[in-house]
């Protein structure tokens, strides 16, 4: 009788050792995937700030932003050996660099609020700035309460809506 026990309850303990193996394989696989997806950007983050450090006398950084108009620029907002909060802006063909002054046009989060008394979106997906005839302007990625793709081109200093792509 006890060997009878024996038999039925091992296959239960091994099934419940494959389950338990399968969900780790499982957790840890998709680690590795999201990791591998996000590799990309935390290298053109690190590329990006110590291209701002060298050539832009940037002493910290505490935001990246990357955007994408037919090229490609990553930028960080941060403040110079001199305490000067700068955006440094990073071509991504080519490395040019372009320092701008943060206080001689709008924040991030002024951007954030213009396009919300704007627009009305639901959500904001990106902020990022581009260069533009080698003049900066914010680029924001947004979804309209039609569930639509849409993007913005402000200019930097003003606000003011240079191009407008709704309902993608």
């Amino acid at each position: 009788m006890q060997r009878e026990r024996r038999i039925k309850r091992e296959p239960k303990v091994k099934l419940r050792w494959i389950i338990i193996l399968l969900i780790f394989i499982l957790g840890f696989t998709t680690f590795i995937i999201i990791h591998q997806a996000e590799k990309p950007m935390a290298t053109a983050r690190s590329q990006t700030i110590s291209i701002a450090k060298k050539y832009a006398d940037l002493k910290s950084a505490n935001t990246f932003y990357s955007a994408n108009l037919g090229k490609t620029y990553y930028s960080v907002a941060g403040k110079t050996n001199k305490n000067k909060p700068v955006y440094v802006i990073v071509a991504k063909k080519g490395g040019n660099v372009t320092v701008v002054n943060q206080r001689a046009g709008l924040s991030e989060t002024q951007i954030r609020n213009r396009i919300q008394q704007l627009k009305r979106p639901k959500k904001i997906n990106n902020v990022g700035l581009t260069l533009i005839n080698n003049k900066p302007y914010w680029v924001i990625s947004y979804i309209n309460s039609s569930n639509n793709l849409c993007f913005a081109t402000l200019n930097f200093k003003s606000g003011s809506v240079k191009k407008l792509i709704e309902n993608i």
